[in-house]
């Protein structure tokens, strides 16, 4: 079986979606066929749970109540995440651990048959777990992962949070100490304590029930102990490379030795209290397995496949460098990506992260916007954030221009590397007025004098076409002295000056994943999933009818509406979801770090225009009734009118929708409607069309 197994596995990871070129990385996507998990209907999911709810003799009323609304919310908010574009599916990634999840399980085949592993977008080490079988593992455990054996005792974890029924154990357990009647006049953080308390024995019998699990499997018994230090090391960088400064020198551009730090913190801080935390301290859960296996006993650490594991493991590395960029964590990027490139110092992929999260760090020094020093970090790793911090803004910049135009010398068609150099260059002109005068361009030339500093004046020479370089910077700066000189033209005359402008001819639009919420502040159960479904549902047609009175073509990408063969609409929203969230992470306007990527989608879809829309409707009780009674009485011909008030609950609507030109990342149209009136079906439909109807009157600045 386990023979089998493994040849199966290299089987699916050589077939074409499973072939990774590390040099040239792409993005691992979900790959068909879309799992029942993401395609049946959370009112269908919530009804059947429903029906296995039953009142336990022992059980409270308070608890059986928290049961049913845990199955309301958990069913609702599990299928919302699973259609965020988070979660990857039938990847190679989920299929191996798949696969070793079958392996760690195989003495317990009824538990196996119940669970099954999702892959999630997060650099978090972490791992979770659902109340219907559903095993989450993070790209930052993975990434941090030391062997198969590892992964196994994890996955055991977790197998026991599902089997013992923690999940809605302690939902339940937190509704009873919000509610009951013993923690009224308990103080909050005394509640707190109690949750986490009640959190940490869960987990205390999760780590038992995995050393059971582990024990009765074929893995090797002497590396579960280190488990432990990778969690307890999950908020450090990944890096194990001590940084050194000529990974960015050459020639004559030497950095001075004052950007290097001489000591750093060496270690990082211990916490030993875990009273509030809600999982035990690492190092007590670390004994206490220890004890368990203190004679070790015959295994191995790889049942699957080594070789399975070790691709997995780097495929989830390159891909944190792509979520650190993606989340502007600039510095872990850094440091993840120069460590992966002592294995890898030819790929393609890692040199163009360096140069884009050095790209993200000028940008960001340059508008002075907030980014994670990374002052607390200790070790190796410290020197690296400690040179990137002492540098200014000047400086960052000059190092990612020079990193960023080696990158596009190795690969001139790259539109995102260029367009970030261009980006970089007319920034740093609009701060500087004698930047084009601050660099020596040929080896002849002679110093640039009384330079602030004197090394970044080297920075262009040692290019392969230092000439081409120049051409473009002057062209750059060229733009930039032509739109200052032309504001300031502006500026001096009196009369207003008319903006030429044109429509912008939009043909076709794609919505992505809309938003409906519905909350009736009548009821117990305020939040109306079910019947906010209902909408989302049918959202599809109401936008088609919208786009079609204005002879706009249209798709939505709906995650509420999927088949098994909806592959393509849940890989486009991943990607549409990536750049979504990095684009609302910054105020000003760069080149997302995804740029190659969105824009091939859009080619895909025949439209650079894209669409987030959603809704949120309040229902609540009308206050004032017994006044508009009296006015009926004492006004008669009002009362047709007022009399109807009565009995009409108030409603507020709030409709959004913003268009994005996802090639030029403009922001076109920002629709925010507030509506104090009851919702219904024409409401949304009307928003809808004025917002199509506003992209489509939308003039641009030629």
């Amino acid at each position: 079986m386990r023979c089998i197994l493994t040849v199966a596995l290299v089987a699916l990871c050589c077939t074409p979606a499973f072939l990774q070129d590390f040099n040239h990385y792409k993005t691992v996507q979900s790959q068909g066929p879309v799992p029942k998990d993401f395609t049946d209907r959370s009112a269908a999911k919530y009804a059947q749970e429903l029906t296995n709810l039953s009142r336990d003799k022992e059980e409270t009323r308070r608890e059986h109540r928290g049961r049913k609304k845990f199955y309301l919310e958990s069913t609702f908010n599990l299928d919302e995440f699973l259609g965020s574009g988070n979660v990857l599916f039938n990847d190679e990634i989920s299929v191996y651990t798949s696969g070793v999840l079958q392996e760690v399980l195989k003495p317990y085949p009824a538990l196996q048959s119940k669970l099954r592993v999702y892959t999630v977008k997060s650099p978090v080490t972490n791992a979770f777990t659902t109340n219907n079988g559903i095993i989450f593992i993070n790209l930052g455990l993975l990434a941090r992962l030391e062997n198969e054996a590892q992964l196994a005792f994890v996955l055991g974890h977790e197998a026991t949070h599902y089997e013992k029924k923690h999940v809605i154990n302690s939902y339940v357990n937190n509704v009873v100490i919000e509610e009951s009647r013993d923690y009224r006049k308990v103080s909050s953080s005394d509640k707190e304590y109690a949750k986490s308390s009640y959190s940490r024995e869960l987990e205390t019998e999760a780590d038992l029930g995995a050393i059971d699990i582990y024990t009765r499997s074929a893995y090797s018994k002497d590396s579960v102990g280190s488990i432990f230090d990778v969690l307890r090391n999950g908020d450090h960088p990944i890096f194990w490379t001590r940084f050194d400064k000529r990974t960015f020198e050459s020639g004559r551009y030497i950095f001075p030795d004052t950007l290097v730090a001489r000591s750093v913190k060496s270690t990082y801080p211990q916490e030993d209290d875990d009273a509030l935390n809600t999982h035990p301290d690492v190092r007590k859960r670390k004994r206490v397995v220890a004890r368990k296996f203190r004679d070790g006993g015959p295994g191995d650490l790889y049942r699957v496949s080594k070789t399975g594991f070790e691709k997995v493991r780097k495929m989830a590395r390159f891909e944190l460098c792509r979520l650190y960029l993606l989340e502007h964590l600039y510095f872990d990027a850094l440091a993840l990506a120069t460590s992966l490139q002592e294995q890898d110092p030819t790929s393609v992929f890692l040199k163009e992260t360096v140069a884009k999260a050095l790209y993200g760090l000028a940008k960001a020094k340059l508008a002075e916007d907030e980014y994670q020093r990374q002052e607390n970090w200790a070790g190796t790793e410290a020197y690296l954030a400690e040179f990137f911090n002492r540098q200014t803004a000047y400086e960052t910049s000059v190092t990612a221009m020079r990193e960023l135009n080696k990158c596009l010398e190795a690969a001139p068609d790259n539109k995102e590397i260029a367009l970030m150099l261009n980006d970089l260059i007319r920034s740093l002109a609009a701060e500087q007025e004698d930047l084009e005068e601050s660099f020596v361009r040929t080896a002849s030339e002679k110093d640039v004098p009384e330079l602030e500093y004197p090394y970044t004046q080297y920075a262009f020479l040692d290019f392969k076409d230092s000439d081409k370089f120049f051409d473009r910077f002057d062209n750059q700066i060229a733009i930039v002295r032509k739109e200052i000189a032309e504001d300031k033209k502006i500026s001096r005359k009196k009369k207003k000056v008319k903006v030429k402008e044109k429509p912008l001819e939009v043909n076709k639009v794609v919505v992505v994943n809309p938003i409906y919420k519905k909350i009736d502040a009548r009821k117990k159960q305020r939040v109306r999933h079910i019947e906010a479904e209902e909408v989302l549902l049918n959202i599809d047609e109401k936008i088609g009818v919208a786009a079609g009175k204005l002879d706009l073509s249209s798709e939505v990408i709906n995650p509420n509406n999927l088949t098994s063969g909806s592959i393509r609409t849940m890989q486009s929203n991943s990607i549409l979801n990536d750049w979504i969230d990095e684009q609302m992470r910054s105020e000003k306007l760069q080149v997302s770090s995804i740029y190659n990527e969105i824009t091939t989608l859009a080619d895909s879809y025949k439209t650079d225009h894209f669409v987030w829309m959603g809704g949120v409707t309040v229902t609540r009780k009308r206050r004032g009734k017994m006044w508009l009674v009296l006015a009926s009485a004492a006004v008669p011909p009002a009362a047709p009118l007022l009399i109807p008030l009565v009995f009409t609950p108030k409603g507020r609507n709030l409709y959004f929708s913003l268009v994005f030109n996802v090639r030029t990342q403009a922001l076109e149209v920002v629709d925010v409607r507030s509506m104090s009136v009851r919702d219904n079906a024409n409401i949304l439909q009307s928003n809808i069309y004025y917002t199509l109807l506003k992209l489509k009157k939308t003039k641009v600045k030629v």
